[in-house]
């Protein structure tokens, strides 16, 4: 696209009208958010026009979104969408065009992420002197804006199975040697005491 504004009665290659729909936005109406279709991430109102320009080479006045998202007001801006985000760390339904992506959170708060090992530096940062044990669960998680509003958040799904930690299988089968040699030495007699009750309650635990 040429790096100049848009006008009304510009035609594409096509023959089909340009003017402001070539602007790649979209409104989500439930939640006032503006997304960039072609990025598929939210932008606050007033990041609109530099977005088009430093990403998409095009110009555009606030009358000219008015126009093209079909709206009288301007929508969330950069400091609401730092409240909403703030408020919002669990939402009902999707920001709509902005993908939906299989991530994790702290069973114990909102904290969510696109990776384990975020959750597993959450959880010891933050929960390591607390009573309840926290584990990290499967969610569905957004990232709706970029920039300094970057951050996930939960999109309720309905499936909260736990997640194991991303070294189980390997610690477990570490476990389960370090157990099996463990027995066979006492049955060979070459253990000096009985086995570690410690290592086989934490092994039961463990395999469940």
């Amino acid at each position: 696209m040429l790096n100049q504004e848009a006008e009304p009665d510009d035609i594409r290659p096509d023959g089909t009208p340009q003017g402001l729909i070539q602007f790649p936005l979209r409104l989500d109406t439930d939640h006032d958010i503006v997304v960039c279709t072609d990025c598929c991430i939210g932008i606050p109102f007033d990041w609109i026009g530099g977005h088009m320009k430093d990403n998409h080479g095009l110009k555009c006045n606030d009358p000219q979104v008015f126009q093209c998202l079909n709206i009288m007001t301007p929508t969330m801006k950069s400091e609401e969408a730092q409240e909403w985000l703030s408020t919002n760390r669990i939402i009902k339904k999707a920001v709509d065009g902005v993908p939906v992506l299989q991530g994790f959170a702290c069973s114990l708060c909102s904290y969510s992420g696109k990776k384990r090992t975020v959750l597993y530096n959450h959880i010891s940062s933050t929960h390591k002197d607390e009573n309840a044990r926290a584990t990290i669960v499967e969610r569905k998680v957004q990232k709706p804006f970029q920039g300094h509003l970057k951050q996930y958040i939960q999109v309720e799904s309905g499936d909260d199975s736990e997640v194991e930690d991303e070294d189980a299988d390997e610690w477990k089968l570490k476990l389960n040697d370090d157990f099996t040699r463990l027995v066979e030495e006492n049955h060979q007699g070459e253990s000096t005491g009985n086995l570690d009750l410690r290592l086989i309650n934490s092994f039961i635990a463990k395999i469940r």
